[in-house]
């Protein structure tokens, strides 16, 4: 791996052509409210199977803490990302079954999902990482096209 991990300002060129998460980008322009709109449009099923591809994505992302070729600074910073990928794949996969089960009334409403989904990832500072799955599944790339 030829690439660098830089944290917490996150700039990780991925691993290719198997995957990584390509952080150099910004996908500034994803926020709650755009995801929340983007999703509400969907049928429960393709809803349930976006989230889905989400939490895949997000798993890609972690690959890239082990392609990192220096050594972590902080290596707190680092238990902290990979806890809050943890928390959004708990977050994701919870939403997906309530969605699978056909339950859409009991659950997050799809703006308030939205808002936790990134509130959780900025609280763990892994708002980029969440972006730049959510441009790759809405997108095709891990940045703006």
């Amino acid at each position: 791996m030829n690439g660098t991990f830089n944290w917490p300002n996150i700039s990780v060129t991925p691993k290719t052509p198997t995957g990584g998460c390509k952080l150099t980008i910004m996908a500034d322009e994803l926020n709650p409210q755009i995801v929340g709109e983007w999703l509400a449009g969907m049928s429960l099923p393709e809803r349930a199977r976006t989230l889905n591809r989400i939490a895949h994505s997000l798993t890609i992302c972690t690959r890239d803490f082990e392609a990192a070729t220096q050594p972590f600074k902080d290596p707190a910073m680092v238990i902290k990302g990979l806890i809050g990928l943890s928390e959004l794949q708990h977050q994701l996969s919870a939403q997906v079954g309530h969605y699978m089960d056909g339950e859409e009334i009991r659950v997050y409403p799809i703006d308030v999902f939205a808002k936790i989904l990134f509130e959780k990832a900025t609280y763990y500072q892994i708002l980029p990482f969440l972006r730049g799955a959510i441009n790759y599944v809405k997108t095709g790339t891990w940045g703006p096209r």
